[in-house]
């Protein structure tokens, strides 16, 4: 018997109470056989990767949002990469690494499903499972080609355009022939959409001429927004919005911690029907199979290419995955890129 560490979620915690609280969860250790007998189509892994991503506080709240909550003092579950060290499941032998949703606990037996798949390592590195070759990335993809349309010399914003999915969606843009702008938290964040994403312009949200800025940044209107934030963050761009413009909305962080019916601000309803626009919320999980290989794809292949790069804050230990997620929501956080935990 080996002793190892999972995270529970102690209680839930409403969205109307603020920035998620540490005292929410708890680490607690338990026995595990690793002899144990095992069941067909099954696998034994050790985490080896822990992705935390801002949806997850959606599943912190006792109601069913666009995502069923969390079981109480149920181990929590995310994206994550891991070791294959037994299985009794033709798709995987002892040795691979795989990537799926699976419990926050060092080592565990799962069922071998569909969403679980192989995280080849001459692929892409295994971190990359997490970010551009995972949930991040294949969001980026696919609402920037799906609902985007992208059309080469159209402008295309993206708001949290430092985070996991926004330095993709930008890069994709690029690569599709767009003037992409970024916004983002600070002026270091920034500067790094356009020295190491190669976006046409970065936007710091807190400046006080941003409204001016982001006009200036985007002298022909805007075609495509990608919105990951909503709020006062995205009230100028809807104003610079062009006639057929298409927005993908991929979040709202910025209502994540408080009431919905507290987010009252600019009304876009007469902007959309004056301008025509097409505006559509989604989520990655709606997509077929064949979609998200596709998506796979095309991401691998400009991995490899370089004509996409992935940057990422990666953290050490089992004990940083609760720091690093409740930072997330930290407006003014120094992550760029995907945050990640190596244990």
């Amino acid at each position: 018997m080996t002793e190892i560490k999972q995270i529970i979620l102690d209680k839930y915690f409403e969205r109307d109470n603020g920035m998620p609280d540490p005292n929410q969860f708890e680490i607690t250790t338990c026995k595990f056989d690793e002899n144990q007998k095992m069941e067909k189509d099954h696998i034994m892994i050790k985490l080896e990767y822990v992705s935390v991503d801002p949806y997850l506080r959606a599943r912190m709240t006792s109601k069913k949002t666009f995502v069923d909550p969390f079981k109480l003092h149920d181990p929590i579950n995310s994206g994550c990469v891991a070791k294959v060290l037994k299985s009794t499941s033709d798709r995987f032998k002892e040795g691979d690494h795989v990537s799926g949703y699976f419990d926050w606990k060092e080592i565990q037996v799962v069922k071998v499903v569909k969403e679980i798949l192989m995280a080849d390592p001459n692929i892409a590195p295994l971190s990359a499972y997490l970010g551009i070759c995972g949930m991040p990335g294949v969001t980026a993809y696919l609402g920037t080609t799906l609902i985007g349309k992208p059309k080469k010399g159209e402008t295309l914003v993206v708001n949290a355009a430092a985070g996991a999915v926004g330095t993709v969606v930008g890069q994709i843009g690029k690569i599709y022939g767009l003037r992409v702008v970024g916004i983002c938290g600070s002026d270091e964040k920034a500067n790094s959409l356009v020295n190491d994403f190669h976006f046409d312009a970065g936007l710091n949200y807190h400046s006080p001429t941003y409204a001016n800025d982001l006009k200036n940044a985007c002298p022909n209107g805007i075609d495509i927004f990608w919105e990951n934030v909503g709020g006062e963050v995205s009230d100028p761009i809807l104003l610079l919005l062009n006639v057929r413009a298409r927005v993908a909305c991929c979040g709202a962080i910025s209502v994540y911690n408080k009431k919905v019916t507290d987010d009252i601000g600019q009304r876009a309803q007469y902007i959309v029907f004056e301008k025509r626009i097409t505006m559509q919320g989604f989520l990655v999980f709606e997509y077929s199979d064949e979609e998200y290989k596709d998506a796979f794809q095309h991401l691998s292949k400009w991995l490899k290419e370089g004509k996409i790069i992935e940057k990422h804050v990666m953290n050490n230990g089992f004990d940083q995955i609760i720091p690093s997620f409740i930072k997330l929501y930290e407006t003014k956080n120094k992550n760029i890129g995907k945050v990640i935990i190596k244990l």
